[in-house]
């Protein structure tokens, strides 16, 4: 008789919560997940400099974007409209190639960036919805570059050559620059289980930089405008989490 009496309370204690919650917090949203997409950006100065140095190019068409992100649907009446998130992306691309005296040249092109996301989202029933925003991140671009002559790597070779005692060539580069940016984005979204949440977004990057800096952060001069973040992109992610329609 306890037995039932107990679970009696905890029925209509779970039915009233939820009817409570149903009224003041319409729809609740919370989850995160991997994303994957694909980032343009224009390649045009990057690969002018390689070809200078003798490098094979870069893609034109795009980089494969690896990354990862979450979203809170705030609980709040006045407010199921919004979505609110946070996302990291990025790349990382190599080039390389060994000339006829063994030298090997390699250049590492990466992309990362990180950021929020304020979304209005629009409801299509129980199972699809649509979203638009923006996305307001900040990142780095890094160019490093590496070229070693056969042998490199010996302790004391390494050492010998910063003491300035004998000539190398072993060089090694790195440059980077940070970027802010502000993106709109459009979304379609889709409840594939009561915990699993697809997202397929599209927008276009735009960013101002920072000067381009080299090696222990001194500034570079005369760097192209033309090797910055901006371009079209899209991304999949699938959430998962809980969600309260």
């Amino acid at each position: 008789m306890k037995v039932r009496f107990a679970i009696l309370i905890l029925i209509s204690f779970l039915f009233f919560t939820k009817e409570s919650y149903s009224q003041l917090f319409p729809r609740f949203s919370i989850a995160g997940g991997p994303t994957t997409g694909w980032q343009y950006q224009n390649t045009d100065d990057l690969n002018n400099e390689m070809k200078r140095i003798g490098i094979p190019t870069f893609p034109v068409d795009g980089f494969l974007t690896l990354g990862g992100g979450g979203f809170v649907d705030l609980p709040i009446k006045s407010l199921n409209w919004l979505r609110v998130g946070g996302s990291g992306t990025g790349f990382n691309y190599k080039r390389q190639i060994t000339n006829s005296d063994n030298i090997t040249k390699t250049v590492y092109y990466s992309y990362g960036s990180w950021g929020i996301t304020l979304e209005y989202v629009r409801h299509l029933g129980k199972t699809f919805e649509i979203t638009g925003g923006a996305y307001l991140s900040t990142g780095k671009l890094t160019i490093d570059y590496y070229q070693n002559a056969p042998g490199y790597g010996n302790w004391n070779t390494i050492f010998t050559e910063l003491s300035g005692l004998i000539t190398s060539d072993n060089l090694a580069r790195k440059l980077s620059v940070r970027f802010y940016s502000a993106q709109p984005v459009i979304g379609i979204g889709a409840f594939i289980t009561p915990y699993m949440y697809a997202k397929l977004n599209a927008g276009y990057m735009l960013s101002v930089n920072n000067d381009w800096k080299v090696d222990d952060e001194i500034p570079v001069t005369n760097a192209p405008s033309g090797i910055k973040a901006d371009g079209f992109n899209i991304s999949f992610g699938l959430n998962f989490g809980l969600f309260t329609k």
